[in-house]
């Protein structure tokens, strides 16, 4: 099964999950789970200055082995001090509470499981395994379902940590699996100049990881602000409204894997310009119409789905709409900056969406709760895609009518999928 196809499965896995977590847990604790993988994510994303995407341009040129050492060791001390920090701010501003109350171990050794399991990735990424990394990406999913439905249904936890418990174990196994695919390739040098090696790989990362905990803000900050202002009931809906939603990047994820597997390896500009646009222009029109399809559904399908404790999902979407068709294209636009070596654009296009996320967060969460949060996101994402459409525009020259489009471009679409398909990535 290839890149795209694992992303559909996990994605109908991901559903299913969703499902049996709103007919058998109520909004609170679904609250409660979404603000531990929220802080779990916070924490990531400084590890990964060290253990994250570097470690993919890196590997071919270091080796594992030299890599593997750093990128545990800045894991392990990022995890525990990060963790230790958003515990002692919680302590001392409540307002500022990342790490929902009593659940300080399980956001611990959750963030220290999965940043070991992300180096793994990376490390495999960067060796060209992507088999491998798509096995181990299928089996963690697939596991994380089957546990849950054991404690559901076997054990009759119908609390937070059934859902802890499976992601937790799914991917401690995914940690093992990947050190097992990676020990084959690891072969002792001396270690000589790491603090070298660890500067490079922080050089080579801070431009990508920055605008990474930029959108991350942008995406989940907006939980912590209804937590406060509405309640853990309220993150839950909104949290679930929010995961149907991005659901429908699923498409615009696809054709960026299409987008950036060509750009990596092309020199032409020109090409790589008309390729973007024909991607940005495709992801818009399909991601729109999916979500139109989306939001016609009535009111009684999601209650009847998720039951009638979760009636405002329909609410959230539909306030999230546009700036979800919005980031799709923005998706396709980081890709064509990070290719032609200005991922700086993409930093201050996350920069420019946190701004409108902390302003109108603040402004309409506290009169109008989840739907004020959707608006504020809506409104964010549009304004950071907004950015980068313009900055693409300068730089591209385009006219307004190539933004039209047209058969060809849908038939090169297909073509790159084909090709995409035909290595089995």
């Amino acid at each position: 099964m290839g890149t795209i196809g694992v992303r559909a499965f996990t994605a109908v896995l991901a559903f299913i999950t969703w499902i049996l977590n709103a007919n058998y847990l109520d909004p609170e604790k679904i609250g409660t789970i979404s603000l531990i993988i929220f802080s779990v994510a916070i924490i990531q994303l400084f590890t990964n200055f060290v253990a994250g995407a570097a470690l993919i341009y890196l590997t071919p040129r270091t080796g594992i082995y030299r890599l593997f050492i750093p990128a545990y060791a800045w894991s392990m001390l990022v995890t525990v001090f990060i963790a230790f920090f958003l515990q002692l701010l919680g302590r001392i501003f409540p307002v500022m509470e990342i790490i929902p109350a009593g659940y300080f171990p399980q956001v611990l050794f959750l963030a220290l499981v999965m940043s070991f399991t992300s180096a793994n990735y990376m490390l495999l990424l960067g060796l060209e395994r992507v088999q491998h990394y798509n096995l181990i990406s299928l089996i963690q999913a697939a596991v994380l379902f089957l546990i849950l439905l054991l404690m559901l249904f076997g054990v009759r936890l119908h609390d937070v940590m059934a859902y802890y418990w499976a992601i937790f174990l799914s991917y401690c196994l995914a940690m093992l699996l990947g050190l097992i695919m990676l020990y084959p390739s690891f072969k002792k040098v001396p270690l000589t100049g790491m603090k070298e090696l660890v500067k490079e790989i922080l050089r080579f990362g801070t431009y990508v990881q920055f605008a990474n905990i930029f959108q991350m803000m942008n995406y989940r900050l907006s939980l912590k602000f209804v937590d406060y202002y509405a309640g853990r009931g309220a993150v839950g809906i909104l949290s679930l409204g929010m995961q149907l939603a991005e659901g429908l990047w699923l498409i615009s994820r696809s054709i960026a894997t299409v987008q950036y597997s060509r750009l990596s390896n092309e020199m032409n500009y020109d090409y790589s310009v008309r390729l973007t646009l024909t991607f940005a222009k495709i992801t818009w029109i399909v991601t729109g119409f999916a979500m139109l399809l989306l939001v016609a559904i009535p009111k009684f399908v999601f209650v009847s789905i998720f039951t009638a404790r979760f009636g405002e999902i329909r609410l959230v979407i539909a306030s999230l709409a546009v700036g979800i068709v919005a980031l799709s294209v923005s998706m396709i636009f980081s890709g064509f900056f990070s290719s032609i070596n200005r991922p700086y654009h993409n930093t201050i296009s996350s920069a420019v969406g946190l701004v409108f996320t902390i302003g109108l967060g603040l402004l309409l969460i506290p009169r109008y709760g989840i739907i004020g949060a959707g608006i504020s996101a809506s409104v964010s994402y549009s304004f950071l895609t907004l950015y980068q459409f313009i900055i693409f525009s300068r730089m591209t020259k385009l006219s307004a009518r190539d933004f039209l489009l047209t058969g060809a471009e849908i038939r090169l679409l297909f073509g790159e999928i084909r090709k995409i398909a035909a290595r089995k990535t």
